[in-house]
């Protein structure tokens, strides 16, 4: 028979408990288990940009993949605006617990140049976990514009000054940022026109809501093969096996050291164990230099990065301070 005191000491147990597993996260339970026991519920992996664009194929991806492999439910959350800064302050203020990811393209590392005050610091508030892959964008002009090559559309800006106009993901995405180098480059002075993604951008171009477009080959690609889009050339030092009968911007505009290279790669707040970090980082470098994983990376545009967290740490870094000498150098300003 229970007495008065024994109950008392059971509704005590029972009430630790129950506020025990209410209170309990993804980081309190993997302080208590192996490795092998993450991830213990499904993951959010936010994409700051709208269906469509090549950050949402890799993301798609990557999401695939992780759920394949630990066999949870990878949801991955479109939070697209604000420059994806939406997106990002999401994650930097998760629960460092390896259950809130972040895909983003090589603009994250526009957007201190950009915004002087952002509320919280992507170098700083973000751990850089696998850079995936990387490509070009591609420059691409509406058929209906006389513009069949990189010095026509030089010609042609120089002579009907602000009258181009050149879709971009977003104020302060990589693409953004290689309208305004080109710009600088070529002494012109185009009309940027910012969408919510390389989606929407992509279609604005195409149906001649704007003239031109840099991008990603997997947004812009698939247009130029069904010639609603003409192709003029790529960004990158040199020719690339993504799309390579196109010249490069270099040579073609006569433009030497125009170089933007695009990369996508995975972020998780600061302080998530090293242990999870490992963990996500070995699974999809894996995967990346797998022969799966390579074709589909090139399916959509891109070849394979890889590496460690370190080495993807100290690129986001260099990648960071380099895009901010070129902002504040043209005085560009956030919108």
């Amino acid at each position: 028979m229970l007495t008065g005191r024994s109950i008392r000491n059971a509704k005590r147990t029972a009430t630790f408990c129950i506020l025990f597993w209410t209170a309990v996260d993804c980081t309190t339970v993997l302080a208590q288990t192996k490795l092998t026991d993450y991830p213990l519920r499904a993951l959010r992996l936010v994409n700051p940009y709208t269906p469509g664009g090549t950050t949402d194929l890799v993301a798609r991806m990557v999401a695939t993949r992780l759920s394949d492999a630990w066999g949870v439910q990878v949801i991955v959350d479109n939070r697209p605006g604000a420059g994806t800064n939406i997106g990002n302050e999401i994650v930097a203020r998760a629960q460092p617990d390896g259950c809130t990811l972040l895909v983003n393209s090589a603009s994250i590392a526009t957007l201190t140049g950009f915004y002087s005050r952002l509320t919280y610091d992507p170098l700083t508030d973000l751990a850089a976990v696998v850079n995936i892959g990387a490509a070009p964008l591609v420059l691409a002009v509406n058929p209906s514009m006389e513009i069949r090559s990189v010095r026509d559309m030089i010609d042609y800006a120089r002579a009907k000054s602000k009258l181009l106009t050149i879709s971009s993901s977003g104020t302060g995405s990589s693409t953004h940022l290689a309208i305004e180098l080109f710009n600088s480059m070529a002494k012109v002075d185009t009309t940027h026109v910012p969408y919510k993604g390389g989606g929407p951008a992509v279609i604005a171009t195409a149906s001649g809501e704007v003239n031109a477009i840099i991008n990603s080959p997997a947004v812009v690609l698939p247009h130029v093969k069904t010639s609603r889009l003409r192709g003029l050339a790529v960004t990158s030092a040199e020719r690339s096996e993504i799309a390579p009968g196109l010249p490069v911007i270099a040579e073609a505009g006569g433009l030497p050291g125009y170089e933007v290279q695009g990369w996508y790669g995975v972020f998780v707040p600061r302080g998530t164990p090293r242990r999870i970090i490992g963990a996500i980082n070995a699974e999809l470098d894996r995967y990346g230099h797998s022969a799966e994983g390579r074709a589909r990376l090139l399916s959509i545009g891109l070849t394979t990065t890889g590496g460690s967290p370190e080495v993807f740490a100290e690129y986001f870094r260099l990648e960071t301070e380099r895009w901010v000498r070129v902002i504040r150098a043209a005085g560009i300003k956030g919108e």
